[in-house]
């Protein structure tokens, strides 16, 4: 028993390794024809949209690990429906931004959200709203940048 036991330990250890490993990387071609826009950022090219009045309060949607920024749709027209102008965007390692190796840390995630917020000249209160491990992301840049931020949103947060 103590045998299978270890086996069943180093398999679960391994698979996030595994899985890094065996990861398709997203080509230029699937990121063009993809509905949005894309940013260059110093880790490589994030997938983002817009939606809702340009002269709208900025809500931003933080997608979790295992989903791609479409899971927020309802949201986003909801949003943009009551005047908000809302910016969705793709992880790196999910949807259509690009797949960097490396430590994919929460420090890794609040770099890109920064670099992506400075790329589109986003300034001023933002609600901030992150789904699952993106609630992680959104709960760690609102301790960080306060001042900032207008509301805070959590959706299904993990690790709660």
């Amino acid at each position: 028993m103590l045998p299978f036991f270890i086996v069943l330990v180093c398999i679960l250890i391994a698979c996030p390794f595994v899985a890094e490993w065996v990861r398709r990387p997203m080509t230029p071609e699937s990121q063009d024809n993809a509905k949005g826009q894309m940013a260059e950022l110093s880790n490589g090219r994030t997938h983002f949209r817009w939606s809702g009045p340009e002269d709208g309060p900025v809500a931003v949607c933080i997608p979790g690990l295992s989903t791609p920024s479409y899971i927020f749709a309802g949201v986003e027209r909801t949003l943009s429906s009551l005047g908000y102008r809302v910016l969705s965007y793709d992880l790196f390692g999910r949807g259509y931004s690009d797949r960097p190796h490396g430590n994919q840390s929460l420090d890794f995630f609040l770099w890109q959200l920064r670099e992506l917020l400075d790329n589109q000249k986003v300034s001023g209160p933002l609600t901030i709203i992150g789904y699952s491990m993106g609630g992680a992301i959104a709960t760690a840049f609102a301790a960080e940048e306060g001042s900032r931020i207008r509301a805070l949103v959590l959706l299904a947060q993990a690790g709660l």
